[in-house]
């Protein structure tokens, strides 16, 4: 089971937000490149990168910062933030991302996601973001569709999506713990693995997601608990590659 750092961008700082909303910000490495090589050092693999003024305005901000990261630290990088259409989506692969995180185009037209995937493969990841009441928000969590979770879970599967990211927003950067109940029927709609995002709080989290591992869950990612030393990296890590 994968254990990912999140670095979430605004302004070309490292910060974090309360349930999405921007008035939260918390700023943590005015470097994220910093935050970066910390999180390597404690034995990172993956970081999940969030471009928020990208999610926010539509046009990805802060691929640079991305790209320092990935020429200066040997680390596997997925962006996501603004990718709207193919020339950004193209630009943002040709860059030497590792993977693409497409949510709010890839929501709004599945053909794209279709398309995206079939030319780039696994470089590809779809990022759900759904409210308690399962609803989807789309724009960087400022617009709420009528699209439920659980529901579109099997169009996906049509579509040959092995894996996918899922964040709770209601829980995301409260430190509440997880739903895993809720979770749990997410899990019975599909047989595509999930990456859970979005309250995660302690190891023992993180030991409830690893036995579920068999059952579709691949993989989790920490923001807050991290940034605010509720887990230890490294245990956590040694906890997700256990046999």
């Amino acid at each position: 089971m994968k254990v990912i750092p999140a670095i979430d961008i605004i302004g070309g700082s490292c910060v974090r937000l309360t349930q999405g909303k921007f008035d939260t910000k918390k700023s943590y490495f005015p470097n994220p490149v910093r935050a970066a090589e910390k999180w390597k050092k404690e034995g990172a693999e993956w970081l999940h990168i969030v471009d928020l003024d990208g999610a926010r305005t539509g046009k990805i901000k802060n691929i640079n910062i991305a790209v320092e990261i990935k020429k200066v630290i040997d680390i596997k990088v997925e962006y996501g933030g603004g990718i709207r259409d193919v020339e950004t989506l193209e630009e943002v692969i040709k860059s030497g991302i590792d993977r693409a995180i497409l949510g709010t185009k890839a929501i709004e037209d599945m053909n794209f996601l279709k398309e995206s995937i079939e030319n780039f493969g696994d470089r590809i990841i779809l990022s759900l973001d759904y409210g308690k009441d399962g609803l989807i928000y789309k724009n960087g969590w400022q617009k709420r569709t009528a699209l439920n979770v659980t529901g579109l879970m099997g169009e996906l599967e049509k579509l040959q999506v092995k894996e996918i990211i899922i964040t709770d927003i209601s829980r995301d950067g409260t430190l509440r713990g997880i739903n895993f109940s809720f979770i749990g029927k997410i899990l019975k709609s599909s047989n595509i693995n999930l990456i859970i995002a979005g309250g995660i709080s302690s190891l023992d989290d993180i030991i409830n997601f690893k036995k579920l591992e068999g059952k579709g869950i691949s993989g989790v990612i920490l923001g807050k608990s991290l940034y605010e030393g509720n887990i230890d990296l490294k245990k956590a890590i040694e906890i997700g590659s256990r046999r």
